[in-house]
């Protein structure tokens, strides 16, 4: 029976490539589940044969830091983080990304106003006036 090595935490499939080649290598059989629209599954590696499985999560606990240490250093070098930095560089770096993810600010103060209508309205209810 099949078991679940893992699921991503977002849609991005970079890390199922990375594990796949990994598990093609070492001759372990797999397949990949895709996650679901609006993202009500995570997409998936699972195991086929659970003799495989043992070895799958040794490799897998193997190279997760190596992976790791490479989406962080792919992150950094694509933005420009520095998490060494003093405090005034990171700032900058925190308004600078608010600035170029703004066109989201719009969007984000109509999710605010329609959650304080909601819940005024509802707690309106319960207060008597």
């Amino acid at each position: 029976m099949a078991k679940r090595l893992f699921s991503c935490p977002q849609s991005e499939t970079a890390e199922l490539d990375y594990f796949s080649n990994i598990m093609e290598e070492n001759n372990i059989d797999y397949y990949i589940v895709p996650g679901s629209a609006f993202g009500l599954s995570k997409p998936s590696l699972w195991i086929r044969d659970n003799d495989d499985f043992t070895r799958a999560k040794q490799l897998f606990e193997k190279h997760q830091p190596i992976y790791a240490q490479h989406a962080r250093e792919k992150y950094q070098k694509e933005t420009g983080y520095d998490p060494d930095a003093d405090s005034k560089t990171q700032f900058k770096f925190f308004l600078n990304n608010l600035y170029r993810k703004r066109a989201l600010l719009p969007w984000i103060f109509l999710g605010f106003v329609i959650l304080y209508w909601y819940f005024s309205s509802f707690f309106g209810i319960f207060v008597a006036k």
